[in-house]
């Protein structure tokens, strides 16, 4: 007979709680959870592309707090077209999987994201947090839908495990 397992799954973000769940049942004891992992990673990378379309108003999350309106004006001038949180592109890139990201996957810990450095900042922990000068922007910001995807992939995942 098998014993009852806990598993527990825990996603933050710069400390932020996003995801904490309890999985328990009759869970065989789990070694490698990085094929899923490598899903979640797929969906987060993809998901972060439409969150910047749509500037951070999608799967029922709010918009991004526009921009002032003299910031707004001088961006206008010197990056016509670019919406907020999108100036040089980098921040996008990283988080959407292109240069600057992170996707480390190990057996039973993932770590994804990115990085852009301006200066000793981190471009997306600036963004993510906000300044004195700056409202939060997370660019960072899970959804409801996604936290339900991630953890669809996860109970398949220990499903296909233990068939095995």
């Amino acid at each position: 007979m098998t014993a009852e397992r806990r598993v527990e799954f825990k996603i933050n973000v710069l400390g932020e709680a996003q995801l904490a769940r309890a999985l328990q049942g009759r869970i065989r004891a789990c070694s490698d959870l990085s094929p899923a992992f490598g899903r979640i990673a797929d969906d987060f990378f993809e998901t972060q592309g439409r969150q910047f379309d749509a500037e951070g108003g999608f799967e029922g999350n709010p918009a991004w707090t526009p921009l002032n309106r003299a910031y707004a004006e001088r961006k206008a001038r010197t990056h016509p077209g670019a919406k907020i949180l999108t100036r040089t592109g980098r921040l996008r890139s990283a988080l959407t999987g292109g240069p600057g990201s992170i996707r480390e996957i190990q057996p039973l810990r993932m770590t994804m994201g990115g990085s852009i450095l301006v200066g000793r900042w981190d471009l997306g922990s600036l963004h993510q947090t906000g300044t004195k000068k700056m409202p939060a922007r997370k660019p960072i910001n899970l959804t409801m839908r996604q936290r339900h995807r991630w953890m669809r992939m996860i109970t398949e995942h220990f499903r296909q495990e233990g068939r095995e």
